[in-house]
């Protein structure tokens, strides 16, 4: 969106894989990052300044290389909002590697790597975000599960979520709960390809967004 810097505007900075880019999404609809600003402007009458950093495919240590940029550094600074979604193409490599293997240690290893470069990639925002002096909130998507049939898939899931809550503090950081929204609900709220959501489904990860709140602009 143009932005008119002599009137007060939000920025928000999406960070994250395929579920940021939006992939799943028909030609004409955005994906939950357009339908959260869309939102956000409408409730709050306040224009949004919007920059995306994201890649479809990217497992969490691709997230963390993208915001190691200097450049994305100096956008997360001044953020007033921050959503990122990480950790579902890990799962779907996990899965893969197990059902070839069957060794589910491996699953467990994985788990324990996300957790590790999600912690990596909170404690550099948290040290951006120090004494940034602008009001701000980070919301961090849990993992919803596209891969029911696999049983061990649920557990990762679960673990990984784990793990993702003990980051929410309530104040700055907190997790949108896509796990609660889709578990059931795949069939109505998935693409084609059974692993995206489709437009219901990224209109209701928005809808989780809009409901955490938001900072005092």
């Amino acid at each position: 969106m143009k932005v008119d810097h002599q009137q007060p505007f939000v920025t928000y900075v999406a960070l994250g894989d395929s579920l940021t880019v939006g992939v799943g999404a028909s030609f004409l609809a955005p994906g939950f990052v357009g339908q959260y600003v869309r939102l956000l402007e409408k409730e709050q009458h306040v224009p949004v300044c919007t920059n995306i950093y994201a890649k479809s495919g990217i497992e969490t240590d691709g997230v963390l290389n993208i915001i190691e940029n200097q450049t994305v550094y100096n956008k997360i600074e001044h953020a007033n909002i921050i959503s990122i979604s990480a950790g579902g193409n890990d799962l779907i490599q996990a899965s893969k590697d197990f059902i070839e293997s069957g060794e589910a240690a491996e699953l467990a290893q994985s788990v324990k790597e996300c957790h590790s470069n999600m912690v990596k990639i909170m404690t550099t925002i948290h040290r951006l975000k120090k004494e940034c002096g602008v009001p701000y909130r980070i919301y961090l998507l849990n993992l919803y599960n596209p891969l029911p049939q696999i049983q061990l898939a649920e557990k990762w899931v679960k673990l990984f979520n784990q793990h993702l809550n003990s980051f929410h503090n309530g104040k700055t950081i907190f997790v949108a709960d896509l796990y609660s929204v889709f578990k059931g609900k795949q069939e109505e709220l998935l693409s084609r390809d059974r692993i995206h959501p489709n437009n219901l489904g990224y209109k209701k990860i928005a809808e989780q967004l809009i409901a955490l709140g938001y900072p005092t602009f």
